[in-house]
């Protein structure tokens, strides 16, 4: 059986402004990475960006829920990467699963990640259209053994 897709991945290096004064990524720096990570997942893997979604299609893709779990710190100057999985696609509601890790693929941190896209001049969830639908249903069934693994460990 052959290996499962990479997940889409993000890299980054720790900037000092990141950092508190012991050179520690102060903490809200993470929901930043992640959010950050979710848009450049739409902009890549789906192929319409945020600012795309509000002006053609009128909606957006605001976060309704997030979970931070943090296993080692992140210091400054350190390269690392954000894994992003979709972990459920509901009628209007994307659950991203990410993975923090730094240059010796340790495991630093994990998130999940709901948004939920909603009709701007309405302010109510929408269901997902399909042309943005059908791209994270295919990257879901592509990667959908990474997260298996990872619960099955």
């Amino acid at each position: 059986m052959s290996a499962p897709p990479n997940p889409y991945t993000v890299r980054r290096i720790v900037k000092w402004g990141e950092c508190d004064p012991a050179g520690i990524v102060y903490t809200p720096r993470f929901l930043d990475w992640v959010l950050e990570a979710a848009e450049s997942f739409f902009a890549e893997v789906v192929g319409v960006d945020w600012f795309q979604l509000n002006q053609k299609y009128g909606l957006g893709s605001p976060s309704v829920s997030v979970k931070l779990d943090f296993r080692k710190p992140i210091q400054f100057g350190q390269p690392f990467t954000i894994e992003v999985l979709v972990r459920r696609l509901s009628r209007s509601t994307i659950t991203y699963a990410m993975r923090g890790r730094n240059g010796a693929h340790e495991l630093c941190f994990e998130a999940e990640l709901v948004s939920c896209i909603v009709n701007h001049a309405q302010m109510k969830s929408v269901a997902i259209p399909d042309d943005i639908r059908q791209p994270i249903l295919a990257y879901q069934a592509a990667t959908a053994a990474v997260l298996e693994k990872d619960a099955a460990a």
